[in-house]
């Protein structure tokens, strides 16, 4: 019997769109629905904006509703539902069902100290595509030093635990940063003992992208790891290495090949917790309210004119460079 041949998501999103009238759809989406959350990590760039003059200007809950309806019509398959932290809104459960409903794949992004009982039950009988917990420190020590919340290590472990017994799927995920960069190695470590005793493994993943926060303050950058240091660490891993290596190489073929890099607007799109859709989490340069317009407006008509510095590069003045969130990354030839 043949073997089912398989296709990553960005090359599926970018085979299918090129069928499509103008070579574009929305495939997948990120919502941010709040910038609220228990906790304040040293690194996060939505904590700014958790105020309460910001959280009044939060998407109601009929909104929502009725942008996702509007989602779902365009054709959209996958929503990762992240924050913030997501599970602070008292909403949330009838969100992420309303997102089943309409049939989405479904991702949660969480920090994973509100998880209870009720929840994952309810994953169980309704489970998201992917459930992806950060852990940024190995050590309750680590941990709290950079979520700056008490019970907070103790809180996240017991919220995984819960996932774990009802074999929900699962990835942790550390940012590597000046205060946890001798334990990301360890991590990986512990998170690859999690999955010895259930059918489905616990993912893996590693980033160091630090970024601006949302107000433009770059303090964080206090906590950015060093190339030398981020190249250290993946080279001291060999899954690491294979994975900087299928990266830089899918990169490099997409450039000889004229694709751009960048998915945001081309089969991917970003929606911030006040209604704006963007390009990507990472490029609020340009907004469309979609509290004044529509979905497809927005998508259609609006953000192929947003600013993109990896769609505006020419070929020949392009490099690729490793980037420090473990990815390859482009860069202006001097």
């Amino acid at each position: 019997m043949s073997s089912i041949p398989c296709i990553t998501g960005p090359d599926f999103g970018e085979r299918f769109s090129q069928r499509l009238p103008g070579g574009r759809f929305p495939l997948s989406g990120q919502w941010e629905l709040t910038c609220r959350c228990n906790l304040r990590c040293v690194m996060c760039y939505t904590d700014c904006f958790n105020t309460l003059d910001k959280i009044q200007q939060e998407l109601s809950f009929p909104e929502i509703l009725r942008i996702m309806d509007e989602i779902h019509e365009a054709g959209c398959l996958e929503l990762c539902l992240t924050g913030g932290e997501p599970l602070v809104r008292k909403d949330f459960g009838d969100i992420y069902a309303y997102a089943k409903q309409k049939g989405f794949l479904v991702t949660v992004f969480t920090n994973g100290t509100l998880l209870t009982e009720k929840i994952a039950d309810y994953w169980a009988c309704s489970p998201p595509s992917m459930i992806e917990i950060s852990f940024h420190g190995l050590t309750q020590r680590s941990f709290e030093q950079i979520t700056q919340g008490a019970g907070s290590y103790e809180r996240c472990l017991a919220g995984i635990r819960l996932i774990l017994e009802r074999n929900l799927p699962l990835t942790l995920k550390t940012t590597g940063m000046t205060v946890n960069r001798d334990e990301v190695l360890k991590i990986k470590e512990y998170v690859a003992g999690l999955g010895k005793d259930r059918p489905n493994k616990v993912q893996y993943k590693f980033g160091s992208d630090v970024r601006p926060r949302l107000d433009g303050s770059e303090d964080v950058y206090q906590y950015q790891l060093l190339e030398n240091d981020i190249t250290d660490i993946e080279q001291a891993d060999p899954e690491f290495r294979a994975e900087r290596f299928r990266q830089n190489g899918e990169a490099e073929a997409r450039l000889r090949e004229g694709a751009i890099l960048c998915a945001g607007g081309q089969y991917k799109f970003h929606i911030d917790a006040y209604g704006q859709l963007q390009l990507c989490s990472n490029n609020r340069r340009q907004s469309y309210d979609l509290r004044r317009g529509s979905f497809q407006e927005g998508f259609y008509r609006f953000l192929p004119l947003f600013p993109c510095p990896n769609k505006a590069l020419a070929p020949e003045l392009i490099r690729i460079d490793t980037a420090q969130n473990g990815k390859a990354q482009v860069a202006v030839q001097d």
